[in-house]
């Protein structure tokens, strides 16, 4: 099996000891002793100015090996550096004999991408189809960002159109490395889509053509490896032998004989053949793809729309010639001089996209758990993203080399450190590797891999994918209906209501599964882009978990945080999600309009303070938002707004959060879940950093010893005995307690708390058909996501900080989840 290619480069991210490395240190890429060309940028720091993440770019084709080692040795430089030159119009990047044209205004982003001084690709423009018109982008280019390894673009913009102003802004990188005789684009719009429905969106671009209609190939791929291949003029399957010497280069891609030494019966009706100059695939759903061709009669002839079909198509695609080569993607105008081809990353075929609330009335928390009104649903200022990779080559390659092409492109090769690695490196508490020495962590770990098992295989039978849905699951199961409660209210999409992210990545941090990679990168992607506000009324806030991913009325800033974020960024140094981390920055000043408590506390008085918020989720998140911006830029101003927080925080006295009834006199005390939407896990590391705030460390102890200690204990403290319910998710805070206070029995009863419930362990996978269902599944009754993510990060805290004290058995037998 060959090893996996990085076509366009690659790029990840290292953790570094605090002091190890800083801005000045080489740093150098090793395997079976070859040097690997790299480049490296400062990721986050340290609070001494140490580099605490590095990021890392190889170039394109690096060979990707099972091992790497890095080293602070000098890296080997590339034998042909990217190269960049600028005008005020254009910037051209050379890597030998790939050359790329950027115009830095106007509508056209991609002026032209050519090959040994010949042009393959021109005209490169950002289009969307609206209901009624195709829109166009204007743009504006920054400086790029240049190395000798990758150089990246970043142009930002709208599109504009008749009839309306301009809308629908959007960023778009593009991706150059060295070696590499291809682009990557990454494309990501923020917008309104309920007035304008979008139709079409995408890239088209012209490739010019010179070959011999015959020596003219389309092809295009599968997910299952397999190629579509056909040329523009086919010469098989006619009434006359046109014979193997002649079929066999046209099929396999090669320039045919010249057309003297074909049989007469074949040559001398060549031009009789038609010509195919039309070619469309589309993938309208998850499980189904159809190709149709059309002639050059064009609209005056149908298409035929059953050249080929199959489940999943791969997304990459050829057109070009025998000899004078291509680019790597339907087409239109195969048989002219110039093919005009449009990559769709939603299908002008498909309905138009319907951003609308799911009702016009909202349905109540009491039974459907949906919390609409003030605001009501409302898209504004969502996002998505999407990536093209644009590849030119020489001549048509083999079928194999399409299929591998294909392979690395849909399953993009990302570099990891081992879990040991990360364990020793990332400064988080929760980060052991699994290491089970009793019969009951080996039954936790047992139970967390067959959960995750599950959840990567439920994706793909549950079919959660398109546009604006790939990427998030479903927050509770109806085991009455077997399925997910995908049109009731709050039970519906996720939104990561409980830090499902953190629970997915904490997973691969701790065990290296590629698959628990990829469907926590695809959730961090989506979390970050549809279910964020990134402009408008609500920027910087996130929508609660609902059947329409914005349509609940909660918006809040726990759902966008950067602590939920870091690891996809921190892993793989993507630009556009540091882009979405700065964003979240503008939940400062949104949240005061959109106070979390204002559908159940009295208006603050403004001349006393603007706004309230909660110490957690509110506080935490936008501490966790500094946080990251603090170690990302070493700014410490952004320290400053959390040791500001710190210090208020620490003098206040912890007794629950209670509502006051002035009529009745006396206090309710409710269940709290301050802390278990990656609040806790944000302290835990930051307290390791921030050592200069005693008072606020000292309280935060006391609050995770104190959550699940006993009533008397409660009493001892406060003159009062309270439930703080859910003690076994606060376990892992006093697991934490007991490692902070070096008090074993604590930790002895964090074990005890984790004990407290069964909810959280399900039985085995149960495979319904029948009657019953519409296809037969695997499901597992009473499955709700919020005690997966929850019950999964508690007891990976307990085990990295307890291990010792695991008991035998856990916990029993199954029982509803929440």
């Amino acid at each position: 099996m060959p090893k996996p290619r990085a076509v366009d480069g690659t790029s990840f991210g290292i953790p570094w000891v605090q002091g190890e490395v800083d801005r000045t240190t080489p740093i150098a890429l090793t395997s079976s002793d070859v040097s690997i060309l790299i480049q490296t940028w400062p990721l986050a720091y340290w609070m001494d100015g140490s580099l605490k993440w590095t990021g890392h770019a190889l170039a394109a084709d690096s060979p990707l090996r099972d091992t790497f080692k890095i080293s602070t040795d000098t890296p080997t430089e590339p034998s042909l550096p990217v190269s960049v030159s600028e005008s005020s119009t254009e910037i051209t990047i050379t890597t030998g004999s790939f050359t790329a044209v950027f115009n830095t205004s106007g509508d056209v982003l991609i002026q032209s991408l050519g090959f040994d001084g010949q042009v393959k690709a021109q005209n490169g423009s950002l289009v969307v189809h609206l209901q009624n018109s195709p829109d166009e982008p204007e743009l504006v280019g920054d400086k790029p960002s240049s190395g000798p390894v990758r150089t990246v673009i970043k142009m930002t913009g709208k599109y504009a159109g008749p009839g309306h102003v301009a809308f629908l802004p959007f960023i778009v990188r593009f991706y150059v490395s060295a070696g590499a005789t291809s682009i990557r684009l990454v494309h990501f719009f923020i917008g309104d889509q309920t007035q304008d429905f979008i139709k079409g969106l995408g890239l088209t671009f012209a490739a010019p053509l010179s070959d011999l209609l015959q020596d003219r190939h389309i092809r295009f791929a599968t997910a299952e490896g397999g190629i579509w291949g056909e040329a523009v003029r086919l010469l098989s399957g006619l009434r006359r032998d046109t014979t193997d010497a002649v079929l066999v280069p046209q099929f396999e891609g090669e320039a045919t004989p010249d057309i003297s030494t074909w049989p007469e019966t074949v040559s001398s009706g060549i031009d009789d053949l038609p010509v195919w100059a039309d070619f469309t695939l589309d993938q309208l759903s998850s499980a189904h793809f159809t190709i149709k061709k059309r002639s050059t009669g064009g609209r005056n002839a149908s298409f035929i729309d059953h050249a080929g079909f199959g489940t999943r198509a791969a997304g990459v695609g050829y057109v070009g010639g025998a000899n004078g080569g291509g680019t790597l993607f339907g087409f239109r105008g195969a048989g002219g001089d110039t093919a005009t081809v449009t990559l769709w990353a939603y299908s002008p075929r498909a309905p138009a996209i319907d951003m609308r609330h799911y009702d016009t009335v909202a349905h109540g928390l009491d039974l459907t758990y949906e919390d609409v009104g003030d605001p009501d649903p409302n898209p504004v200022g969502i996002g998505r993203s999407y990536e093209i990779s644009l590849q030119v080559v020489s001549s048509t390659p083999s079928r194999d080399s399409i299929a591998q092409w294909a392979g690395a492109i849909t399953k993009v090769s990302q570099i990891v450190a081992s879990p040991e690695f990360y364990a020793v490196h990332r400064p988080n508490i929760i980060g052991a590797v699994p290491n089970p020495t009793t019969s009951g962590a080996a039954d936790i770990e047992n139970r967390k891999s067959a959960l995750l098992d599950f959840y990567v295989a439920e994706i793909d039978q549950r079919r959660f994918y398109g546009f604006w849905n790939y990427g998030d699951v479903m927050h509770t199961y109806d085991e009455t209906r077997h399925t997910w409660r995908y049109d009731v209210g709050g039970y519906a999409w996720d939104n990561g209501e409980l830090a499902s992210d953190l629970w997915l990545w904490m997973s691969f941090l701790r065990t290296g599964r590629a698959d628990v990679f990829r469907i926590a990168h695809a959730m961090t992607r989506h979390l970050s882009e549809v279910d964020f506000h990134h402009i408008g009324p609500f920027a910087g806030l996130g929508s609660r978990h609902n059947v329409s991913h914005w349509g609940d009325g909660a918006k809040e800033v726990r759902i966008t945080g950067s602590t939920l974020k870091r690891p996809f960024y921190y892993l793989t140094a993507d630009e556009l999600i540091g882009d979405i981390i700065d964003y979240s920055l503008q939940a400062d000043e949104t949240i005061v309009t959109w106070e979390p408590l204002r559908k159940v506390l009295v208006p603050p008085d403004p001349a006393a303070c603007p706004g309230r918020v909660r110490i957690g989720p509110d506080w935490t998140t936008l501490a966790g938002n500094w946080f990251t911006k603090w170690e990302r830029t070493n700014d410490s101003q952004w320290l400053d707004r959390i040791k500001t927080g710190m210090h208020d925080i620490g003098t206040f006295k912890f007794v629950r959060h209670r509502v006051v009834s002035t009529e009745l006199g006396h206090s309710n005390y409710l269940d709290s879940i301050s802390m278990i939407f990656g609040g806790g896990e944000f302290l835990m590391e930051a307290m390791e950093v921030i050592t200069d705030e005693p008072d606020f460390d000292t309280a935060w102890v006391d609050f995770c010893k104190i959550f699940n200690a006993s009533g008397a204990d409660k009493m001892a403290r406060d003159g009062i005995s309270f439930s703080s319910g859910f003690a076994y998710w606060y376990a892992k805070l006093q697991a934490y307690a007991g490692e902070r206070l070096n008090d074993n029995t604590i930790k002895q009863a964090a074990w005890t708390s984790l004990k407290s419930s069964d909810i959280g362990v399900w039985d085995p996978v149960a495979q319904i058909g029948g009657t019953d269902v519409i296809n037969p599944i695997n499901e597992i009754p009473d499955l709700a996501t919020n005690d997966a993510s929850q019950l999964s990060l508690t007891e990976y805290a307990i085990l990295a900080i307890a291990p010792e004290f695991a008991p035998n058995t856990v916990r029993g037998n199954a029982k509803k989840g929440q």
